[in-house]
């Protein structure tokens, strides 16, 4: 064989093994955008009623007892006065509670909508950290309308979103999170938990479907008090995935928990500089089972 074919094969089996080696490096080191349909965790509404008609009939109502019923000379005649004037009283307020309820009940409310909810997962050779792409904030929905007597009536609701940053490192079993669940806190801090990493037992099947352009597996998590399935992809090799989930052969680009859906939206596989990640740490420090106690503690307290 001629000496300079064989330099030339060589060569060129060396270009494709650092082209590949490059390619398993790189692929280590990703950015991904995800997206779900979100509504708010908890809503609190204030309304607003129109009164008038309400404070017309109550003052009517007392006139007409005024008017057919007057306090005699004596105590007893004055107590007898005062005991009739108090049923009246009930009976009149027993109306008003439920004209009250009819006008709540007829009130079209408000709408609570759903939001497109966007993430973003970046993963280096070692950690990974999943974060909302926007700052989440509470966000209020407001109507305004007026009486017969011009005055403004408005009805306001606040929706409150929850928030999560998740940092993992697998080689280390650590896993942080900056959480904001109105769930288990009304008042909407932040708690930061930093635990060890649990290992996810995976069932792996074979049913296979197109996601983008990447052919994805179908994976079901077995040691998970709810149903969590995930799609994973075997061409993008990085164990992740939306919302802290890990531990299959490649990239998870769809995941189902429960009747909640992340979506894959797009992914940046070649990074012009690596990817420094950083963990959280705002946030007041908690443990899980304190976390998931909280709502019944604050209930006690109050």
């Amino acid at each position: 064989m001629n000496i300079n074919v064989l330099r030339s094969d060589m060569k060129k089996i060396l270009i494709s093994i650092i082209v590949l080696t490059s390619f398993m490096a790189k692929s280590q080191e990703l950015t991904v955008y995800y997206k779900e349909k979100r509504k708010p965790a908890q809503v609190k509404k204030k309304e607003s009623f129109d009164y008038t008609e309400i404070d017309s009939f109550l003052i009517e109502g007392m006139k007409k007892f005024r008017a057919t019923h007057k306090p005699g000379v004596g105590k007893d005649s004055i107590q007898l006065y005062n005991q009739k004037f108090r049923a009246v009283s009930d009976s009149l307020y027993a109306i008003v509670k439920e004209k009250l309820k009819k006008k709540e009940r007829n009130k079209a409310p408000l709408a609570i909508p759903s939001y497109d909810y966007i993430t973003i997962l970046k993963v280096n050779k070692k950690e990974s950290l999943y974060y909302p792409q926007d700052n989440v904030s509470n966000d209020t929905v407001s109507r305004t309308s007026f009486n017969k007597k011009g005055k403004e009536l408005v009805d306001e609701q606040i929706n409150y979103n929850d928030s999560e940053i998740i940092y993992l490192d697998i080689s280390q079993k650590k896993k942080i999170s900056a959480l904001k669940v109105h769930k288990f806190d009304f008042r909407g801090r932040k708690f930061l938990i930093d635990e060890t990493l649990e290992p996810q037992e995976w069932e792996l099947t074979e049913e296979t479907k197109k996601i983008d352009q990447y052919r994805c597996y179908k994976a079901i998590l077995k040691n998970s008090d709810k149903k969590v399935e995930a799609w994973y992809t075997n061409e993008i090799k990085a164990p992740y995935g939306p919302k802290g989930y890990y531990g299959l052969p490649g990239l998870i680009l769809e995941l189902k928990e429960g009747k909640k859906k992340v979506s894959f939206d797009k992914v940046s596989l070649f990074p012009s500089e690596s990817i420094i990640i950083n963990p959280p740490t705002e946030g007041e420090k908690i443990n899980r089972e304190e976390l998931e106690g909280l709502a019944q503690k604050l209930f006690d307290q109050y």
